[in-house]
């Protein structure tokens, strides 16, 4: 067992991860996010999303790798942590993966925790910026959500973007 995974299967504080985050192992630490024992893979994902900023081109390139895993995995934790990592990347819009803006759109009216679904949000509208039909399609999904029955974070989050729809359709 490497030492890295040795120090990831245990506990972590946020000292901890931002310290390794810090190290250069972001190679080692994208392999063991695909580790088979959760909490190194987990605390791999959190790890990484600690890397400077100064990396985002970096997880750029792995951007398919990390939807195929924020896909398939069975860990909450991971998935949220990965779409944060989502997130720092941009979406080009001529290769938008329609899986996972299927996935996005699925998880944002699912049961999923607060977060995961607030990340789904964010990318589905980040994967669907550059096409009105799908802005289109965003903002009936987000209409649909009831902003009585949403916790504050969703509701507040809801709220901005149906703004920010509601700006872009006044400025086309």
């Amino acid at each position: 067992m490497s030492e890295l995974k040795a120090i990831l299967s245990g506990r972590l504080s946020g000292y901890d991860a931002k310290a390794l985050a810090k190290a250069d192992f972001k190679e080692e630490l994208f392999q063991l996010l695909f580790d088979l024992d959760k909490r190194i893979s987990d605390n791999a994902a959190w790890v990484l999303t600690h890397l400077p900023k100064t990396t985002d081109v970096w997880l750029a390139e792995r951007q398919n790798i990390l939807i195929d895993e924020a896909m398939r995995t069975t860990s909450t934790t991971k998935r949220r942590l990965i779409m944060n990592l989502l997130e720092r990347t941009s979406f080009d819009p001529d290769h938008i993966r329609t899986d996972f803006l299927d996935f996005c759109f699925n998880t944002i009216l699912s049961d999923e925790p607060i977060g995961v679904k607030s990340l789904a949000i964010k990318l589905a509208y980040a994967q669907s910026a550059h096409y009105p039909e799908l802005l289109k399609e965003i903002n009936a999904t987000l209409r649909m959500m009831e902003p009585e029955e949403l916790p504050a974070a969703l509701k507040h989050l809801r709220g901005k973007m149906l703004a920010k729809e509601t700006i872009n359709n006044k400025t086309k």
